[in-house]
């Protein structure tokens, strides 16, 4: 290929900006090479502000041609006269002189490099001073320089990260886990109120002094290794001020081990800090001291795992998985690459760059970059519910400030780039046509053209006829005369119960009758005025001798309806006593069936609505759509749940009231629905009823647009949720 041809391949419309420039690297910048990804890279590191910055070989070599007074645009043919394949083309250059100039690796030889520099310095500084005002996640301001106390205390540092400091990391870890699994039962009792006002104090103790841990144990591997530590901050995690190092003089070094330990030193740390904390929870009683070991419990943990542990987010573990699969910029090049399949396969531009430099980065790049964007709405969103649970104003603020963050700027700036980007060229008129169609035609599938609307409630299968038996006196039970499992008759005898004292009573009332009755004759006999007394105590009596005969004929306890008598309660309980109450078993008559559902107060629109179709799903048989002949919504509040099992105390959804033993009682108001089918179908895809099992039933009503039911599904969910 001739140079003729290279350089026609490799033209860019702001080769003329560049091309007479000349500039050198910094006579501050060192360089040495590294591996990533089998591949070969050069990482450039200024000695006085530590920044650093990674390019190829190829970059490199057209870097270190910038020498002897050379222009950018006598380098360049330089380049391309020793090795045309390999040099870099005209828009690279561009984009590697402007990616070092924001870096301040560059000098120019003119005049004015002074000044240059200081303005590069003041629009970094601005760049900086708006990420600090963007910043949603966390806001970072710099304190001072630790590498000089890091340097004294080297000899302690080697000590702890010894192979004697492995063993007794590794006996803290199992005594940890240890005192955790003795106290499983209560391990999560303390939970609800992590942020209580009154333990917000101690939660923050506990963030401050495992975050403090962490930034140590990342700055003392730094320098373990050789690396240099020079800055000492506090970082504004959701407005809370917790410490930070720069332990980035890591990313030069040669070994990937070194980088990995680096990147995992903190949260190492942290869970020490956490078993240390376990024990101290198991082993004190409730107070100060024991929440507070919890709550470093909790975050030493749960926060290592959910924030710096994973590699979706921006901190340790990120950086583990860019050493781990060997792609440096993993989450700016992963936006480069989803940005490229939306630029080449959407707007359809054909002079679109991927980022992705092989087969194996064109699948995984825009796989992280989906993936971590949705982990961070679900993180940010579920931390924004919790702390709205407790704090519902903050909760609104954050909520607004992720809305900013997450649709605001991204639309606006993406129509700046649609407007003034020049990428686009002379084909941003079609980008902007697609665009718009594109926008239209989402917006009016979801706004304008009506869709079924579906609602799904949990209920039970129930008979139209069942009866749930309990005893009505007590007593032991001494003969089975039905087995359970069988159909039974209305009126047949199921139990025989037995009380030992109740025929002594009997007798004794009997026997207080008739001497009451023998002073009614003498009171008689003797002309007597003073009866009604006589006659009260009589009338007193009977009543007392006709509730023990009721109680004596209890004991026989019977079948109110027809059906089958499930009694599985009864396997132990042959000749055992037998409170007043106790569950005996149920009866139920298979002829009919219903499902029962509860539907919150908030979903009072299914009044208003006609319901077109209803199936009913239950558990266990999911494969099967059952039909439904009948739906009624009762139009009043329900405060008793049909089964305990709808309730959350059973495992359901709605709330109950802790003061119900049985687990009946809702907390929240909810509608009855009942659905009455009869399946008269055979075979293997015939449904099995059975009285009390769940289902899920879905109610179809009148077909709306999906932006309609959205609003309104998150309008009930926050009425749910926050009471608004």
């Amino acid at each position: 290929m001739s140079l003729e041809e290279a350089s026609g391949k490799t033209f860019s419309d702001a080769w003329h900006r560049v091309s007479g420039v000349r500039a050198h690297l910094r006579t501050s910048v060192a360089s040495h090479r590294q591996t990533f990804g089998g591949q070969p890279w050069v990482v450039l590191r200024d000695k006085f502000s530590n920044e650093w910055f990674r390019v190829s070989p190829d970059a490199f070599a057209f870097l270190c041609r910038l020498t002897d007074g050379r222009t950018v645009d006598e380098a360049w043919n330089d380049c391309l006269a020793h090795d045309a394949h390999r040099a870099l083309t005209q828009e690279e250059v561009v984009q590697l002189l402007g990616q070092l100039n924001l870096s301040n690796l560059l000098q120019y030889d003119r005049g004015d490099s002074q000044a240059s520099l200081f303005e590069r310095f003041s629009k970094r500084k601005k760049r900086e001073m708006w990420a600090l005002m963007m910043g949603f996640l966390s806001i970072k301001l710099p304190l001072f320089d630790p590498d000089r106390l890091l340097a004294r205390a080297m000899p302690a540092i080697r000590v702890v990260y010894s192979r004697w400091g492995f063993v007794v990391y590794a006996a803290l870890l199992f005594m940890g886990a240890k005192a955790v699994m003795e106290e499983s039962d209560h391990l999560f009792d303390q939970s609800a109120g992590l942020l209580a006002p009154s333990n917000l104090g101690l939660l923050y103790v506990g963030f401050l002094l495992s975050k403090v841990l962490h930034e140590i144990s990342h700055a003392a591997v730094c320098k373990l290794f050789g690396g240099e530590v020079h800055k000492i901050g506090v970082m504004l995690l959701f407005f809370a001020p917790i410490p930070y190092v720069d332990a980035t003089a890591a990313w030069g070094f040669r070994s990937r081990r070194q980088r990995v330990l680096v990147g995992a030193s903190g949260v190492v740390a942290e869970l020490a800090l956490a078993a240390c904390a376990a024990m101290l929870w198991a082993h004190t009683a409730p107070g100060t001291l024991n929440a507070l070991a919890y709550d470093i419990m909790f975050v030493a943990s749960v926060s290592s795992v959910f924030f710096n542990l994973n590699p979706l987010l921006r901190f340790d573990g990120y950086h583990i998985l860019v050493d781990l699969v060997d792609m440096p910029n993993l989450y700016q090049r992963s936006r480069e690459q989803m940005r490229y399949l939306a630029e080449r396969y959407i707007l359809r531009l054909t002079n679109a760059q991927a980022a992705a430099r092989t087969s194996r980065e064109a699948i995984f790049l825009p796989l992280y970059g989906v993936a971590s964007i949705v982990y961070w709405l679900l993180l940010m969103s579920t931390i924004i519910f919790f702390i709205a649970g407790e704090y519902l104003d903050l909760g609104v603020l954050l909520a607004v400030v992720l809305f900013f963050t997450a649709a605001v700027m991204p639309l606006y700036k993406f129509i700046k780039y649609l407007h003034s980007n020049p990428q686009l060229g002379y084909q941003r008129g079609q980008a902007v046509a697609i665009s718009a169609g594109l926008s239209v035609l989402v917006l009016g599938t979801l706004g304008a053209v009506p869709v079924p609307d579906q609602i799904r409630v949990t209920g039970v299968v129930e008979a139209v006829q069942s009866r749930q038996l309990h005893t009505e006196t007590e007593g032991f039970m001494t003969e089975l005369l039905a087995r359970p499992g069988a159909v039974v008759q209305a009126g047949q005898p199921l139990v025989r119960l037995h009380h030992p004292e109740l025929a002594f009573d009997i007798r004794g009332a009997q026997m207080q009758r008739d001497q009451i009755l023998s002073q009614e004759i003498q009171a008689i006999s003797r002309h007597s005025t003073d009866l009604s007394a006589i006659e009260r105590q009589l009338h007193a009596v009977e009543q007392t001798l006709a509730d023990l005969h009721y109680r004596q004929a209890a004991q026989l306890i019977r079948a109110p309806i027809t059906g089958i008598w499930s009694a599985s309660e009864l396997d132990a309980s042959h000749g055992q006593w037998m409170a007043r109450g106790a569950a005996v078993g149920t009866i139920v008559n298979e002829d009919r069936w219903r499902f029962v559902a509860v539907l919150p107060q908030v979903a009072s629109h299914v009044f208003d609505d006609r319901i077109a179709r209803t199936e009913v799903r239950l558990r266990g048989q999911e494969g099967i759509n059952i039909p439904v002949a009948a739906t009624s919504v009762m139009p009043f509040e329900q405060g008793q749940l049909p089964s305990k099992a709808l309730g959350m105390a059973g495992g359901g959804d709605l709330a109950v009231s802790p003061s119900d033993p049985h687990g009946l009682t809702a907390a929240e108001p909810f509608f009855r629905i009942e659905s009455s089918f009869k399946v008269d179908a055979a075979g293997r895809d015939a449904p099995v009823f059975v009285h009390g099992r769940i289902g899920t039933m879905r109610i179809t009503l009148s077909k709306r647009p999906l932006l309609v039911q959205w609003e309104r599904k998150l309008r009930q969910f926050f009425q749910r949720k926050f009471r608004v």
